[in-house]
């Protein structure tokens, strides 16, 4: 067992009445949100299979003492609340993880910004970045704050509760990037349709309510392709990484050369992996194939980071981390290049396919808690390389047709057509001439 000395906690939180909040089905006039919402990790933050099963392996790891740690921004109003246990236990306010009216009562953040800094005002008005919002049901509040990176940030930047260590910083990785210094915010890419910047997206943010030049939606869409929305994660992660390869074209059977792959996190605002990426994994991988198909991996790369305890044990449990072993993720913008031996067979080619993939557990972790996690393509590139000048050219010839006299020269195909079609002509007059007599 672990014996931690919490220094910033749930603790942190108000306290507030679960009353002083609506359950998610109250927020019927915005539909349309509701259900894309619904499809969404922060609806189900606290019934998360992988984080239940995590919680419940740390609190009896540190005798229950980081559980109110982790539930305040999974479950931040069962914790303001005072409620803990199972969340179907719960009334629904509580259970349902972030909620809307959760976020739409925060008013603003403490320093320093992260491990669930929220300011809330649980007094009614509705808080939004509409002027001009009015609705017959509740009172509404404009908030600039609501379209700032910092409102994501408040959850998004994760520091160990007893010693303080950086566990997640999505929201840092992003401050320190080249999309902040852009006036690209969370919101302009997880909260609109599609990969990268959806905007203007025009639409109207509730039933009967005006014409927005731009509304956002609640997808706040990642990489989670088991447990969120499958088809907007999916199409996130393959917009989010470019891969490009080298490779000779031509080097003798029987010797070695360099294969390089180029990996660029080109649409990711944030580190590629992110997040707790001792649990996310990205893989590069790396496979010769020769011409009678036999494959072979020649070389991997797992991107993430490890943690290490005080006795420099690695990789670390969360809860024991007191610093990174080591962190080869990818900054927005920026590229790494892994180097791989390629041999060239004898039969005199090689064709070598690099795939990343990405999955938001391993295999073993999502057995444990009793889901299936796919492990998704984000990219891929191949190149294929000869023995020699000769066996390129051939390659090419079969690959065009032209070998044995496969394919017909195009103006034989001219000449062919031309004179179906005069037979075609010839026949029709023959054919009006003997109806005319």
């Amino acid at each position: 067992m672990v014996a931690l000395a919490f220094v910033a906690s749930a603790a942190a939180l108000p306290k507030v009445p679960v009353d002083k909040f609506e359950p998610v089905e109250n927020c019927g006039c915005h539909a349309a949100f509701m259900e894309t919402w619904n499809e969404s990790m922060h609806a189900k933050a606290l019934i998360d299979p992988l984080y239940r099963y995590k919680l419940d392996e740390a609190n009896k790891a540190t005798d229950g003492a980081i559980g109110p740690f982790c539930e305040a921004c999974h479950g931040a109003v069962a914790v303001m609340a005072g409620l803990s246990g199972a969340p179907d236990k719960m009334p629904p306010q509580a259970r349902q993880g972030v909620t809307c009216d959760l976020c739409h009562q925060v008013i603003g953040t403490s320093e320093p910004l992260g491990n669930t800094s929220l300011k809330v005002k649980p007094d009614g008005p509705k808080r939004a970045q509409f002027r001009d919002a009015k609705s017959p049901y509740h009172k509404t509040v404009y908030s600039q704050f609501h379209e700032t990176a910092e409102f994501c940030g408040m959850c998004h930047n994760v520091n160990h509760p007893g010693n303080g260590m950086h566990l997640e910083a999505t929201y840092t990785e992003w401050k320190n990037g080249p999309y902040a210094a852009q006036g690209t915010v969370c919101q302009d890419c997880h909260m609109t349709p599609g990969p990268g910047v959806v905007k203007p997206y025009p639409g109207s943010a509730a039933a009967g309510g005006p014409q927005r030049d731009h509304i956002y939606i609640m997808t706040f869409a990642g990489g989670n392709v088991g447990l969120g929305d499958a088809e907007r994660a999916e199409e996130r992660l393959k917009a989010a990484a470019t891969l490009e390869m080298e490779l000779p074209d031509i080097f003798a059977p029987g010797t070695v050369q360099p294969g390089r792959v180029t990996i660029t996190n080109s649409g990711a605002g944030h580190y590629l992996p992110t997040g707790l990426t001792e649990i996310r994994r990205m893989l590069l991988e790396v496979v010769a194939t020769d011409s009678s198909g036999a494959e072979n991996v020649i070389g991997t790369h797992e991107f993430g980071s490890v943690l290490k305890d005080e006795k420099g044990n690695a990789p670390a449990e969360l809860w024991e981390a007191v610093a990174f072993s080591s962190d080869d993720r990818i900054p927005p913008k920026e590229s790494v290049t892994d180097t791989f031996d390629v041999l060239m067979p004898e039969d005199g080619s090689v064709t070598v396919t690099a795939r990343l993939t990405y999955r938001s557990a391993p295999e073993e972790m999502a057995e444990a808690a009793g889901v299936e996690i796919p492990t998704t393509l984000m990219a891929s590139t191949a190149m294929t390389a000869y023995g020699s000048e000769k066996s390129r050219k051939q390659a090419a010839s079969e690959s065009d047709g032209t070998k044995g006299g496969g394919t017909v020269p195009l103006w034989v195909v001219a000449v062919g057509l031309i004179a179906f079609v005069s037979v075609v002509v010839l026949a029709v007059l023959r054919f009006s001439k003997g109806s005319a007599g």
